[in-house]
């Protein structure tokens, strides 16, 4: 049997505790706390765009999503892995989106591959991130 999880178990735990508070930011609609989980060098990479280099074009990237919808995200870690200062979480999600000003809630499923960096505090952040939906395109 193939181990999905390989690396140090307290850096894999404070690993699966990011990605969880990374959900957790998005749920609660709290752009802030969801940018504080990224590295101030973080590259998002979404489906569809170019990607966005750095926090500051991450949030204003997320920006719209974040206020005009409440978002509801659950991810699933399918496979963790860590080595020194780097680390990663492959896995799926899913996602419901509801309009703020009304609308019909639009839902979807997907995959990401993340990749995460200790901090000098010990703390792990999101250093990059790619996803994209498993929901074809209407």
């Amino acid at each position: 049997m193939i181990s999905l999880e390989k690396g140090n178990k307290a850096d894999l735990a404070a690993i699966k505790e990011t990605m969880k508070q990374f959900a957790v930011a998005i749920n609660a609609g709290d752009l802030d706390r969801w940018i504080s989980l990224w590295t101030d060098d973080g590259i998002q990479m979404p489906p569809d765009t170019p990607a966005r280099v750095g926090k500051e074009e991450i949030r204003v990237g997320m920006k719209t999503a974040f206020d005009q919808f409440i978002l509801n995200m659950v991810i699933t870690n399918k496979e963790l892995r860590q080595s020194g200062d780097l680390g990663f979480a492959r896995g799926t999600y899913t996602e419901s989106l509801v309009p703020k000003a009304g609308g019909d809630r639009e839902e979807y499923d997907g995959k990401y591959l993340t990749i995460l960096e200790r901090q000098a505090d010990g703390s792990w952040k999101v250093a990059r991130d790619c996803f994209n939906s498993n929901v074809p395109e209407t």
